[in-house]
């Protein structure tokens, strides 16, 4: 436990009582000394995230998918790409590279992140990084968020026979460990209706951050991937240490990252609100299947076969274990059941890959 993070946490229930949760997470994930202070995904961090499974695969379907915004903003040169919650770079780097092996468009990303360290790590990738969506001018392009919606401050609610109450953090009767408190629901924020004993989340951090996004965004489309559910529960509070799964996200403030699903109703109703329009979302499995995944599984298997045949078993393997790490990608138990929403501006048409009805081998 960081015991500079803890102490901010006490102090800010001494402050003004137990605090509301997106409070606690603001302390423990995003402050000083908190979770993502240094970049925590990777091998040799906390948890991963898509483009670490397989860059290559994931960076070239997610392209597919903003060429589309790029022809119907009328080609622009250069295209603006700007990814919220860019992490280490490893999205930021493969998508760059997939851009490069196109005549064009040349693409102007630029890197919106709160961590300093993430900043660092950005820079010395030789990218553009800013720290908050405010410090963006008015552009036309395309925002990007990859498994950054489920880490933005969220309001836990749980249903009650007396009705929907909301968790917040308070202290236990010695004052020393923390504990969950709950409350009746007073908010005004849209709330799903959850049967006694059922969990889910209000993501007031994501609609925060979309309604920053709108206000730079003057044309062109939002991807917002995640996990998460279109209808019933979006599940329990939860939280990620040394690619482990940790059910008590209150007993380590700063050393445990805290994630939820994502309402997908929820942010899709928000985004409309804001006056844009909402596609989606689609499983990740049929937008990998819809944006030419299974070409290339196709092209990878042919050339394993190709090896096998040459007695080149060494390169045969090294191709099927490529071929494994990016069916994780489709995979329906596991990221393949992550959800994209596109949010677009005035002008701009549903994508054809939202379109495409999914062949077999999407599951």
């Amino acid at each position: 436990m960081s015991e500079e993070v803890a102490a901010r946490v006490r102090a800010a229930i001494a402050d003004h009582g137990p605090i509301g949760f997106e409070e606690y997470m603001e302390i423990a994930l995003y402050g000083p000394g908190g979770f993502f202070e240094r970049p925590p995904i990777g091998a040799r961090g906390h948890f991963v995230t898509a483009p670490h499974v397989h860059p290559f695969v994931f960076a070239h379907c997610v392209r597919t998918a903003l060429l589309e915004t790029w022809h119907a903003l009328g080609e622009p040169d250069p295209f603006r790409v700007v990814e919220l919650g860019a992490g280490d770079g490893t999205l930021a780097e493969a998508l760059l590279d997939a851009f490069a092996e196109l005549p064009a468009p040349r693409v102007d990303y630029v890197g919106v992140e709160i961590s300093a360290g993430a900043r660092d790590a950005l820079l010395g990738r030789g990218l553009k990084a800013v720290g908050q969506v405010e410090d963006l001018e008015p552009f036309g392009g395309v925002i990007l968020a990859n498994e950054l919606l489920d880490n933005l401050p969220f309001v836990p609610v749980r249903g009650r026979d007396r009705g929907l109450v909301e968790v917040r953090v308070g202290l236990d009767e010695d004052g020393d460990d923390l504990v969950e408190v709950e409350v009746p629901w007073s908010r005004g924020d849209a709330a799903p209706t959850l049967r006694d004993g059922q969990e889910s989340t209000i993501p007031v951090g994501a609609f925060a951050i979309l309604d920053e996004a709108v206000t730079r965004l003057h044309r062109g489309s939002l991807l917002l991937i995640d996990y998460g559910r279109t209808e019933g529960s979006a599940g329990a509070v939860h939280g990620y240490r040394e690619h482990r799964e940790v059910a008590d996200v209150l007993s380590d403030p700063g050393g445990t990252d805290i994630t939820a699903g994502v309402d997908w109703t929820l942010i899709a109703a928000h985004v409309r609100n804001l006056g844009l329009r909402a596609f989606g979302p689609v499983t990740q499995a049929e937008a990998l299947d819809a944006l030419g995944h299974p070409r290339w599984e196709a092209a990878m298997r042919e050339m394993q076969a190709f090896l096998q045949r040459a007695d080149r078993g060494s390169e045969a393997v090294r191709v099927w274990e490529t071929r494994s790490r990016a069916s994780l990608l489709a995979d329906p138990a596991g990221f393949g059941a992550f959800r994209w929403l596109e949010v677009a501006t005035g002008g701009i048409p549903e994508p054809s890959w939202l379109a495409t009805p999914p062949s077999p081998s999407a599951g």
